[in-house]
């Protein structure tokens, strides 16, 4: 298969790449800005880098064609979510997965999605538009609502929530993110497709907010 990451100098987006590099024969373009000093190439003949701003359409478009899937490996404003609907339309891609923010669905509950809602203001605000922007698309999307992100390379368990189900979970680790990511990719990505689901750590809906805070 042929996947492209954008905003892959992220640390879950780089998690991902090592493992698809290390599970699959994928071929991967990996998009970022100064992608050259920021990333590094393991195997030239299955990764390309390209130094691009996804903002930037037409040459988004271009580098897209021919791709099978595209992960966005960032929480889109509306701008950011118009852009890469754009330009996978221009060039005949239709699967996208994102790795987006809990609470754009208000979905919750409880002491933590206060604190939740209080934590994220202005900026989970621009986040929730960048989600019904690319919920009314015509893309095969599946949007990942990632709950709070920590680093613990031992910790990888994950609750996945259905569409429309509540997300109690406080936290959860980058690598676990990243395997279900992996393995949802290597499966070929036929689940979830045109849905919201979230990701959290089991036993962290017992807290009232991440326990790193």
């Amino acid at each position: 298969m042929r996947v492209t990451i954008l905003a892959a100098a992220g640390q879950i987006a780089e998690l991902v790449t090592k493992n698809l590099m290390t599970e699959t024969d994928d071929q991967l373009t990996l998009v970022a800005r100064e992608a050259d000093s920021r990333l590094t190439i393991t195997d030239a003949e299955r990764e390309n880098l390209v130094d691009l701003d996804v903002n930037d359409v037409n040459g988004l478009a271009a580098t897209l064609r021919g791709e099978d899937l595209v992960l966005l490996a960032t929480s889109p404003d509306e701008r950011m979510a118009n852009s890469v609907i754009k330009a996978m339309d221009q060039a005949g891609v239709s699967r996208l997965i994102v790795t987006g923010a809990i609470g754009v669905e208000n979905e919750v509950p409880g002491k933590f999605g206060e604190w939740n809602r209080r934590m994220g203001g202005d900026l989970l605000a621009a986040v929730v538009d960048g989600f019904h922007t690319i919920e009314n698309s015509d893309l095969d999307y599946t949007y990942l609502r990632m709950t709070w992100l920590y680093n613990d390379p031992r910790k990888t368990d994950y609750v996945i929530t259905e569409p429309g189900k509540s997300q109690p979970g406080v936290q959860v680790t980058r690598t676990a993110v990243a395997n279900f990511l992996t393995e949802l990719i290597k499966s070929g990505a036929q689940e979830y497709q045109r849905a919201s689901i979230g990701i959290y750590e089991p036993g962290s809906d017992q807290y009232d907010k991440p326990t790193f805070y």
